[in-house]
């Protein structure tokens, strides 16, 4: 099994519940969405990555370990499109295991074998150039009904622009 990476580093987490801790990050390549704010257009394809196994993941993780890690962040592009693999890593670390994902596959997110932490973006039409597909909105509030039944720490993140109207909340 093998998925495309973009990066595997150590720094701070930025935002949400685990802000200023030190996390190792690791940036999936390939998105089921196209957002038009996106801060990481170089990963939107999976092409873009390095395909990798799990188990030299593994590796590169262990290289940038230090005693004040608590977490690994498994981000993208979209990281819920390779649940097998986040389980694969995560099985062979005693940290917490974060998800950064648009919460639009459910299904994918709830197969994740051990999580501890999610950052789930809530996207609004205005994310998008052209139609909203409603499903999004959907599958994101059922990602999260599963969560919280799963009793996984979840908070939820909405990009504001300037073209984001009241009505949109």
């Amino acid at each position: 099994m093998k998925a495309p990476i973009i990066e595997i580093f150590s720094s701070f987490q930025g935002e949400g519940l685990l802000i200023g801790e030190r996390q190792i990050f690791v940036r999936f390549a390939g998105c089921n969405l196209n957002c038009n704010y996106c801060d990481t257009n170089d990963s939107k394809s999976e092409k873009s990555g390095t395909l990798m196994t799990p188990d030299e993941v593994t590796a590169e993780i262990n290289k940038l370990i230090t005693p004040d890690c608590m977490t690994i962040s498994f981000t993208g592009g979209e990281p819920s499109l390779y649940p097998q693999f986040i389980s694969e890593v995560a099985k062979n670390f005693n940290l917490k295991i974060m998800l950064e994902t648009n919460g639009t596959l459910p299904e994918n997110i709830g197969s994740i074998e051990k999580l501890d932490i999610v950052s789930l973006d809530i996207k609004l039409p205005e994310h998008f150039d052209g139609d909203f597909d409603n499903s999004i909105f959907l599958n994101e509030i059922k990602s999260l009904n599963l969560l919280i039944k799963k009793s996984i720490n979840v908070y939820c993140k909405v990009v504001i622009l300037p073209s984001t109207k009241i009505k949109s909340f």
